[in-house]
């Protein structure tokens, strides 16, 4: 039997709470980045805010 895996990278922050900003940076860097070096297929890029039952959905997606 074989388990898929895939890779999701969250850059979590939240503005109202004065976070120093690092998760989202770090997701734009990456997303810069794939313009000359793509990523390998199938990461997923997200930004974070709040509602963690939004997480359980991009491992499906």
């Amino acid at each position: 039997m074989s388990i898929a895996s895939r890779i999701v990278v969250i850059g979590v922050d939240n503005e109202f709470r004065h976070d120093d900003g690092v998760g989202w940076a770090v997701i734009a860097r990456l997303e810069e980045r794939t313009a000359d070096r793509p990523l390998p297929p199938g990461p997923v890029l997200e930004t974070f805010v709040g509602d963690p039952g939004r997480l359980l959905g991009l491992r499906e997606n």
